[in-house]
């Protein structure tokens, strides 16, 4: 009986490598899971090795960053995320041998992902030869490292275009396949070089928006093309034909920059040394598609071009794939051979598992928040995945999880996010639960996603919980507000608190007044406000409600005390994206270093570099925090054998830490 998805799962020969399915773990890796080492850590050999697990064709690892790991960056810099491992030194190479062993074992080609970021160069070994190589003697841009047993020569990496003799270039073409041969050396199977978003030497002189020499190397297209056709050369060159080289590329450029045909035309240039290329978005915010944008899958048409043009390479195109309905589509109707996937890695540790079952209705959606990137401008740098609760601890899961004990009669009060994820794992682990809510609907916090365009991905996930309790053996309770004395009555084990948290309501003078309302309520009823709006609190809530009210017509201005608004979302790969949309909207306006202090009919009063103003508002918004409701919670202790607190109740916070809280008092019971 042919598979539901029988063209993604598909194998596919690519050289001498048999690619189990259409199904590839891009070069990408939750920021911050890699250490200052050298090499693949615990936490990241881990994290790979169970994308190969589950099923991805290709596992590509973020690893060639040329001796940057030793830079000192400062705090709220994204630099020090990306791994840097010591192709050179051979305690390293175990480790690396390791990890493509690992892949191996699940029959998944092993892909090394180069970033030359900054402040990085290429190295290159000293070898007899090249000692007497006066390129590398007197070239300004080369400098000389000693080791204990060997030296390298280091070329700078992010100088200008036109910085760069032919005879540099050369040598850092190299550099490239000197680098390629080690991976092959060690098992690797496949590289894959980053020429994406201009972020690159090579994807620099490619681009016309930085490249302005007029020589052999500027100009025209073929010109511009001719560095990275001498690195995909000697790369060929020193590996052979049993190797299998990608190309990361942006299919198109920002205006000015170049476009889809150039983008063909470069790829029939190099296309006898290179046998996939992996397609990209203009710029790097971009290629990490949010919520923000309405389509699912906004690159997949350059694969369909590339396809079209004649180009002799295999398309890979990443950017909002997760359903396995789409990527089958995508593949079946041949506008690409393969799909690229990061996110969906890890928001799902069983992605390709779920593949092969034909259990889409089993996906965890991915939020495109990219809160695996990073967080908010004050928080640490930490992996963290807003549903997978695992991600970050991988490695740990020996001495982490427990056996469940006896089944146990269990009442989960709260069927927000929380509630529901605890009464999922608790039903998973052969316990009775009962699942108590006080509405008519779960979903608890983040029932605002069905109002907000935006927040589709959110909605996803949302229904997904609902889904996932409602086909295990859970016992759902709604328009129940339960009080302790009915748990204990009712003889429960145990007792988990999910009770979320409520708004906290700033000392202003006028919040009492009616025309002042919740979040909430703007969000679900923005109907029952008046012409212009006063949103009080700028953080990433307030936006958001702002920018609900505004798309439905209102004249929304958002009030904030800090030196600017949504201060604490995702600053990588999000708010760039999450500002061009706000600024898209005519009815958005903001005002920030404001103190307001007092709401009156019709007006807000608020200060303003010591001088106070007013502003028209017909209705005002309160969005200005949330606050745990512990002392409700704590009124059930006792009730039952048991007593947790999980989720909001416990201390507010991101959907992350709500997920990881109800997983992890899930996994002691």
């Amino acid at each position: 009986m042919p598979h539901k998805y029988e063209n993604m799962l598909s194998p596919l020969m690519v050289r001498n490598r048999i690619f189990k399915n259409r199904l590839c773990s891009s070069n990408s890796l939750p920021h911050f899971l890699q250490g200052p080492e050298p090499y693949p850590a615990d936490s990241v050999r881990t994290h790979l090795m169970n994308r190969a697990k589950s099923g991805a064709a290709v596992v590509t690892a973020m690893g060639i960053n040329n001796f940057s790991r030793n830079s000192r960056v400062p705090m709220e810099w994204d630099v020090s995320h990306f791994p840097d491992y010591d192709l050179y030194d051979p305690n390293c190479q175990n480790y690396l041998l390791q990890l493509a062993d690992g892949i191996h074992f699940y029959d998944s080609v092993a892909c090394m992902g180069t970033f030359v970021g900054p402040p990085s160069a290429y190295p290159l070994l000293e070898t007899p030869e090249r000692a007497e190589d006066v390129r590398l003697r007197d070239n300004p841009l080369v400098s000389r490292r000693e080791f204990s047993s060997y030296s390298l020569y280091m070329i700078e990496a992010h100088r200008d275009p036109s910085e760069y003799d032919g005879r540099t270039l050369e040598l850092i073409a190299e550099s490239y396949a000197e680098q390629a041969k080690i991976l092959k050396m060690l098992g690797w199977d496949m590289i894959s070089i980053h020429l994406a978003y201009r972020g690159q030497l090579p994807s620099k002189f490619l681009s016309p928006l930085i490249n302005k020499r007029t020589d052999e190397f500027g100009g025209s297209l073929e010109n511009r093309a001719a560095f990275g056709k001498m690195i995909f050369s000697e790369i060929r060159k020193e590996v052979g034909n049993d190797f299998i080289v990608e190309c990361l590329l942006s299919g198109e450029e920002p205006e000015g920059g170049y476009n889809l045909a150039d983008c063909a035309d470069f790829l029939k240039m190099i296309e006898k040394d290179l046998d996939i290329v992996q397609l990209r978005g203009p710029s790097v915010d971009a290629a990490h598609p949010t919520g923000f944008n309405p389509e699912e899958t906004p690159f997949l048409h350059y694969g369909e071009y590339i396809k079209k043009s004649g180009a002799d390479v295999l398309v890979a195109v990443i950017g909002g794939f997760q359903n396995f309905e789409s990527c089958e589509k995508a593949v079946a109707q041949g506008k690409t051979d393969m799909i690229s996937m990061a996110r969906s890695w890890v928001s799902n540790p069983d992605y390709g598992r779920l593949a092969y079952e034909e259990r889409e209705e089993d996906l965890v959606p991915c939020l495109r928040c990219n809160k695996c990137h990073g967080r908010g401008r004050e928080d640490p740098f930490v992996s963290v995945c807003a549903v997978n609760p695992l991600i970050g601890i991988e490695h740990m899961m020996d001495q982490i999880i427990e056996e469940p004990g006896a089944p146990q009669k269990i009442a989960v009060i709260g069927g927000g996010p929380a509630g529901m994820k605890a009464a999922m794992e608790l039903a998973d682990r052969n316990h009775r639960v009962t699942l108590f809510e006080a509405e008519d609907e779960l979903g608890g916090a983040i029932k605002h996603s069905d109002y907000i365009s935006f927040k589709w991905p959110l909605r996803d996930f949302k229904n997904y919980l609902i889904r996932q309790v409602e086909k295990r053996d859970i016992s759902v309770e709604k328009n129940r507000r339960v009080t302790p004395e009915e748990i204990r009555k009712e003889g429960f084990d145990s007792v988990i608190t999910a009770l979320g948290a409520g708004p906290v309501i700033p000392p202003i003078p006028g919040t009492g007044l009616p025309h002042v309302v919740s979040a909430e309520r703007a969000i679900h009823d923005p109907g029952s406000l008046g012409d212009e709006v006063v949103v009080i609190g700028g953080g990433e809530v307030g936006v958001e409600v702002a920018m609900h009210l505004a798309e439905k017509g209102h004249k929304a201005t958002v009030l904030e005390m800090r030196d600017e608004i949504a201060a604490d979302s995702t600053l990588i790969h999000y708010r760039s994206m999450f500002q061009e949309a706000w600024e898209a909207l005519d009815k958005f306006h903001f005002k920030v270093s404001v103190r307001v202090g007092a709401i009156e009919e019709g007006r807000v009063l608020y200060t303003e570099k010591g001088e106070e103003k007013s502003i028209r508002a017909d209705s005002v918004v309160i969005s200005t925090g949330m606050k745990a409701r512990s002392p409700e919670a704590m009124k059930f202790y006792g009730s039952a054998g048991r007593f947790y607190m999980i989720g909001d109740c416990r201390k507010p916070g991101a959907l992350e830490s709500a997920m990881r809280s109800a997983w992890s008092t899930a996994q002691r019971i």
